[in-house]
């Protein structure tokens, strides 16, 4: 007759350190007879790019990893699961996947990695019918510890598990589901309940490689407003060096350049643009703007700046300024870190020759606030300092209300200063169009969001805007943007462009109308580029350039 294992004190012992380090139970009980180690969680990854002890100690409830092909998802998930089946007594884990193999293949992943293993004594049963299941069982002296770990389909809107209850329920490939929002409200609510006194762990997780979900991504930007209950990594296959170089050089070989973002590095889709459109968005894109920027910054050319971040691209560069050029810089304030929400967002257009040649991003900056407001700040004054804008406008709604006012009264008027003629300290600086001694408020809310929008949307649509293809960033937002969903997705570039064009616009006196018969005359070739502006263009700029100073280029 057979009987459940039973744990050695120093197996016990084992299970007391693992509190401080999963490694020390996976070095012991997923290591194979005869072998020196078996497998351990982030084995052979960059520090940078580890995560999957992170994902099995994680405080928080809430957890969705995004990351490329080969980077241990599934794997990571299911050993993690072995992993508090035998160190919390009556653990109950169930992985969901949008179809019964899908949700198979952690089965079948797990029996394979704990083959001829200390933990392969621990299973008591392995039926694959009616569906995947590993029953775990051990004593622990005269006391026998049993968990569960099950394995199936989430179709029907995972109406099929309501009568499942547990500790940690996982969604495996959770941008593959379409009705996610319901999958997660119907398999969310299944942690719940309590069993020998103790109150289940209610853990819920998502792994999903990098899939145009909107469902996915919004739960994954939840982290970044409640850090405390959600946590959210993007993971890249390059950090995974069990995928041997070769692997993942055939990898990279057989997915089309335009989507290596998303499928090695986990960065966000295009989108189905539900308001930009997507073929609209790709004639703004420049391509060889970006790697002529990139090569010059490589090559140490004076001025030329250019930063990727794992799973955001681009999300700093800049050119060298041109004497006397018309540069216009917009902002939308923000505490977070790019990808997320709410992080802080600057862009700096070339506008010298515009409505005749597009309004050129010549420098952009998607940062890390680090919950502080100073980083924007510091980051606009150094734009300000280096290309001297003839405007300069901040989204100063919501919380940023009046932030335009505290900053020209607290901290302006202290970096930008000059000596007028009678050697009297003034506030600003000198600009083409004179002396600027401010920056200005925008409001992006209420209806002047709609017509920041549709200011967007038309200049987009006309071919008036120009920017790096490289800036991966600004095509995700862009054809992602829903405004019914706007306060649920990342808006930050959508939001500094709407400021853009609406602030462009309004400087050069182009109606919505002219918009759209200008923008079939757009000048697109470095040749035409150099022209001249027209006699009118020429004229308002002299004028502009004449005009009294004052606080700020418009109210």
């Amino acid at each position: 007759m057979r009987f459940p294992a039973t744990l050695t004190p120093s197996e016990i012992e084992i299970l007391r350190e693992t509190r401080n380090d999963p490694n020390i139970f996976a070095d012991y009980f997923f290591k194979p007879v005869g072998e020196e180690h078996g497998w351990m969680f982030d084995a052979n990854f960059d520090p940078e790019g580890a995560w999957q002890k992170n994902l099995v100690v994680a405080e928080q409830k809430d957890i969705t990893v995004i990351g490329g092909f080969g980077t241990g998802k599934t794997s990571g998930v299911g050993m993690g699961a072995c992993l508090w089946a035998v160190t919390l007594r009556d653990f109950k884990f169930l992985n969901v996947a949008p179809n019964a193999w899908q949700a198979k293949l952690m089965y079948d992943q797990i029996l394979t990695n704990v083959n001829g293993t200390r933990f392969n004594d621990l299973i008591w049963e392995k039926p694959r019918r009616p569906h995947p299941k590993l029953v775990i069982k051990f004593y622990i002296g005269k006391i026998l510890y049993e968990s569960t770990l099950e394995f199936m389909s989430a179709d029907k809107d995972a109406t099929g598990i309501l009568s499942w209850e547990g500790d940690w329920l996982h969604v495996d490939e959770a941008g593959l589901i379409d009705n996610l929002e319901m999958v997660i409200i119907n398999a969310g609510s299944r942690l719940r309940g309590s069993v020998r006194g103790r109150t289940r762990l209610g853990r819920f997780s998502m792994a999903s490689n990098s899939w145009d979900n909107y469902q996915l991504w919004y739960y994954f930007d939840l982290a970044s407003g409640d850090p405390q209950n959600f946590l959210s990594m993007m993971v890249s296959s390059r950090h995974n060096h069990n995928v041997t170089e070769e692997q993942l050089a055939r990898m990279v070989a057989r997915i089309p350049v335009e989507e290596r973002e998303r499928f090695i590095e986990g960065s966000r889709p295009e989108g189905r643009g539900w308001y930009f459109a997507k073929e609209k968005i790709y004639e703004c894109e420049d391509q060889y703007f970006g790697e002529y920027i990139e090569n010059s910054a490589l090559t140490g050319k004076p001025g030329y700046v250019y930063e990727k971040l794992y799973g955001a691209g681009v999300v700093r560069f800049r050119i060298p300024p041109k004497p006397g050029s018309m540069y216009m810089l917009f902002g939308d304030p923000g505490i977070g870190a790019a990808p997320q929400r709410n992080a802080p967002c600057l862009m700096l257009w070339n506008v010298d020759m515009f409505p005749k040649v597009p309004a050129r991003l010549v420098a952009f900056w998607w940062g890390n606030g680090y919950n502080r407001i100073a980083p924007f700040i510091d980051e606009m004054f150094k734009l300000i300092e280096i290309y001297r804008p003839v405007f300069t406008g901040i989204d100063s709604t919501g919380p940023q209300k009046n932030m335009h006012y505290l900053i020209n009264e607290h901290l302006f008027k202290e970096s930008f200063y000059y000596y007028d003629t009678t050697n009297n300290v003034q506030t600003g600086y000198l600009s083409p169009y004179g002396y600027i001694s401010g920056i200005g408020a925008m409001d992006f809310s209420g209806n002047m969001k709609n017509t920041y929008l549709i200011s967007a949307r038309l200049m987009i649509e006309s071919h008036l805007l120009a920017w790096p293809k490289s800036v991966i960033g600004i095509r995700s937002q862009l054809s992602n943007y829903d405004p019914e969903k706007d306060k649920k997705i990342a808006q930050d570039i959508v939001a500094t462009i709407g400021m853009s064009c609406y602030g462009i616009r309004t400087f050069f006196h182009i109606t919505p109308e002219e918009m759209s018969t200008r923008g079939s005359a757009v000048v697109t070739t470095p040749s035409e580029a150099s022209r001249r502006s027209s006699n009118v263009a020429r004229n308002k700029r002299t004028w502009r350039g004449t005009r009294p100073p004052k606080r700020s280029a418009y109210t």
